[in-house]
């Protein structure tokens, strides 16, 4: 699986994409952060009040953007796309790191998010636009990935 396969299905949850539905998908992405770092725990009192700000920070964020309550623009176009595509390494690294075999975690969630999408192949959305979890919605397994 590449990556292309998971821009597929941006594509196809949105064939037209405008300036609204980056700033959903933005939110969705801040969601993410936070899910992760509420993964995480600190060593000590500095570190875990530290990560329970970030946490609440980027929650807070994702939803003023989700729900269209607020609006982020990109002010630098190269240095959005660069930080972008460093996400996507540091991530692979910090799997890799901790042992975890994240290619094929991204392969099993991706399979996950196309079944979101309704019988005829069409993404279903919610209120805020983001890609519900319709009936044939199935959760992505990752057992033995860790």
């Amino acid at each position: 699986m590449t990556i292309e396969f998971v821009e597929m299905w941006h594509k196809r949850a949105r064939p037209n994409p405008d300036f609204e539905q980056f700033n959903v998908q933005y939110g969705c992405h801040l969601e993410e952060i936070a899910e992760q770092l509420e993964s995480l725990t600190g060593n000590d009192e500095y570190v875990h009040a530290a990560l329970i700000r970030a946490t609440a920070a980027m929650h807070k964020l994702s939803t003023i953007l989700k729900s269209g309550e607020g609006t982020l623009f990109i002010r630098d176009r190269n240095e959005f796309l660069d930080a972008a595509a460093d996400q996507h390494v540091t991530n692979v690294g910090a799997t890799y790191c901790a042992h975890m075999n994240g290619p094929e975690a991204l392969r099993r969630v991706n399979g996950s998010n196309w079944s979101k999408f309704n019988d005829d192949g069409q993404p279903i959305f919610d209120e805020n636009g983001k890609i519900a979890k319709g009936p044939r919605y199935e959760r992505p397994d990752l057992t033995g990935l860790y």
